[in-house]
Protein backbone atom coordinates (compact mmCIF):
# COMPACT_ATOMS: atom_id res chain seq x y z
CA UNK A 1 0.00 0.00 0.00
CA UNK A 2 3.03 2.23 1.01
CA UNK A 3 4.47 1.75 -2.64
CA UNK A 4 1.10 2.74 -4.18
CA UNK A 5 0.74 6.15 -2.55
CA UNK A 6 4.40 6.85 -3.10
CA UNK A 7 3.59 6.22 -6.80
CA UNK A 8 0.56 8.14 -6.89
CA UNK A 9 1.87 10.75 -5.40
CA UNK A 10 5.40 11.21 -7.77
CA UNK A 11 2.71 10.91 -10.85
CA UNK A 12 0.67 13.91 -9.06
CA UNK A 13 3.92 15.88 -8.59
CA UNK A 14 5.10 15.21 -12.07
CA UNK A 15 2.16 17.01 -13.72
CA UNK A 16 2.09 19.76 -10.86
CA UNK A 17 5.35 20.75 -11.77
CA UNK A 18 5.32 20.42 -15.95
CA UNK A 19 2.47 22.64 -15.68
CA UNK A 20 4.66 25.21 -14.19
CA UNK A 21 7.20 24.67 -16.92
CA UNK A 22 5.13 24.44 -19.77
CA UNK A 23 3.58 28.44 -18.13
CA UNK A 24 7.29 29.83 -17.83
CA UNK A 25 8.34 28.38 -21.42
CA UNK A 26 5.18 30.16 -22.77
CA UNK A 27 5.91 33.12 -21.33
CA UNK A 28 9.66 32.87 -22.52
CA UNK A 29 8.03 32.74 -25.82
CA UNK A 30 5.62 35.62 -25.33
CA UNK A 31 8.66 37.62 -24.43
CA UNK A 32 10.55 36.50 -27.69
CA UNK A 33 8.12 37.64 -30.10
CA UNK A 34 7.45 40.65 -27.97
CA UNK A 35 10.88 41.88 -28.74
CA UNK A 36 11.44 40.39 -31.77
CA UNK A 37 8.18 42.56 -33.18
CA UNK A 38 8.46 45.85 -31.45
CA UNK A 39 9.38 49.23 -32.82
CA UNK A 40 8.14 50.80 -35.70
CA UNK A 41 8.54 48.97 -39.13
CA UNK A 42 8.50 50.63 -42.80
CA UNK A 43 7.56 49.32 -46.17
CA UNK A 44 10.91 48.35 -48.02
CA UNK A 45 10.38 50.05 -51.43
CA UNK A 46 9.96 53.34 -51.13
CA UNK A 47 8.65 53.33 -46.95
CA UNK A 48 8.72 55.90 -44.53
CA UNK A 49 9.82 55.44 -40.89
CA UNK A 50 7.84 59.31 -40.45
CA UNK A 51 4.69 57.49 -41.55
CA UNK A 52 5.30 53.95 -40.45
CA UNK A 53 3.49 50.83 -41.93
CA UNK A 54 3.44 48.83 -38.83
CA UNK A 55 3.85 50.25 -35.70
CA UNK A 56 3.65 48.11 -32.11
CA UNK A 57 1.84 49.32 -29.05
CA UNK A 58 2.02 48.21 -25.18
CA UNK A 59 1.43 44.75 -24.05
CA UNK A 60 -2.13 43.50 -23.57
CA UNK A 61 -4.67 40.51 -23.66
CA UNK A 62 -6.61 38.74 -26.46
CA UNK A 63 -10.80 38.47 -25.66
CA UNK A 64 -9.33 34.67 -24.90
CA UNK A 65 -7.19 35.97 -22.27
CA UNK A 66 -3.90 35.33 -24.80
CA UNK A 67 -0.98 37.47 -23.68
CA UNK A 68 -0.97 40.08 -26.59
CA UNK A 69 0.86 43.35 -27.96
CA UNK A 70 -1.23 45.79 -29.83
CA UNK A 71 -0.55 46.65 -33.02
CA UNK A 72 -1.41 49.17 -35.51
CA UNK A 73 -1.04 48.61 -39.48
CA UNK A 74 -0.94 51.60 -41.43
CA UNK A 75 -1.63 51.21 -45.92
CA UNK A 76 -2.86 53.05 -48.66
CA UNK A 77 -4.85 55.57 -46.01
CA UNK A 78 -6.15 53.01 -44.48
CA UNK A 79 -5.66 52.07 -40.18
CA UNK A 80 -6.29 48.87 -38.84
CA UNK A 81 -5.28 48.52 -35.20
CA UNK A 82 -4.91 44.40 -34.12
CA UNK A 83 -3.69 42.59 -30.89
CA UNK A 84 -0.36 40.21 -32.03
CA UNK A 85 -0.98 36.97 -30.40
CA UNK A 86 2.76 36.34 -28.65
CA UNK A 87 1.99 32.89 -27.68
CA UNK A 88 0.68 29.40 -27.79
CA UNK A 89 -1.61 27.91 -30.65
CA UNK A 90 -2.23 31.46 -32.20
CA UNK A 91 1.32 32.49 -31.90
CA UNK A 92 1.98 35.31 -34.50
CA UNK A 93 -1.59 36.01 -35.41
CA UNK A 94 -3.00 39.56 -35.33
CA UNK A 95 -6.63 39.51 -34.60
CA UNK A 96 -9.63 41.96 -34.62
CA UNK A 97 -9.82 42.65 -30.87
CA UNK A 98 -13.78 43.33 -31.44
CA UNK A 99 -14.67 40.27 -33.33
CA UNK A 100 -11.23 37.54 -32.62
CA UNK A 101 -10.60 36.80 -35.95
CA UNK A 102 -7.51 36.87 -37.57
CA UNK A 103 -6.49 39.67 -40.10
CA UNK A 104 -2.46 39.13 -40.31
CA UNK A 105 -0.24 36.57 -39.91
CA UNK A 106 3.38 37.85 -38.50
CA UNK A 107 6.70 36.09 -38.76
CA UNK A 108 9.92 37.85 -37.57
CA UNK A 109 12.94 37.01 -39.87
CA UNK A 110 16.70 37.29 -39.34
CA UNK A 111 18.26 40.71 -40.51
CA UNK A 112 15.26 42.80 -38.28
CA UNK A 113 13.03 42.45 -40.98
CA UNK A 114 8.96 41.30 -40.33
CA UNK A 115 7.38 39.46 -42.76
CA UNK A 116 3.57 40.58 -43.10
CA UNK A 117 0.63 38.42 -44.39
CA UNK A 118 -2.68 39.94 -44.59
CA UNK A 119 -5.36 36.93 -44.57
CA UNK A 120 -8.71 38.25 -43.19
CA UNK A 121 -11.16 40.92 -43.46
CA UNK A 122 -10.49 43.81 -43.71
CA UNK A 123 -7.17 43.84 -45.10
CA UNK A 124 -7.73 40.74 -47.63
CA UNK A 125 -6.52 42.60 -50.68
CA UNK A 126 -3.49 44.38 -49.37
CA UNK A 127 -0.32 42.93 -50.32
CA UNK A 128 1.96 40.39 -48.34
CA UNK A 129 5.31 42.18 -47.71
CA UNK A 130 8.47 42.23 -45.67
CA UNK A 131 9.28 44.95 -43.65
CA UNK A 132 12.57 47.09 -42.26
CA UNK A 133 12.89 48.16 -38.98
CA UNK A 134 13.14 51.67 -38.27
CA UNK A 135 16.20 52.82 -36.29
CA UNK A 136 16.43 53.53 -32.98
CA UNK A 137 12.43 52.32 -32.19
CA UNK A 138 13.15 48.92 -31.27
CA UNK A 139 11.91 48.68 -27.29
Amino acid sequence: MGLRTTLALAVILAVGSGSAVFAQQNQGEADNTAKAVSGNWKAPQGGSCDAAYLKSGEMNKSVRGEAGMKLTVVNQGKTVDGTLILAGAREGQVVNPATDKMMFLVEPQAGDKLHLMPLGEPVLGWPEVVLDLCPGTKK
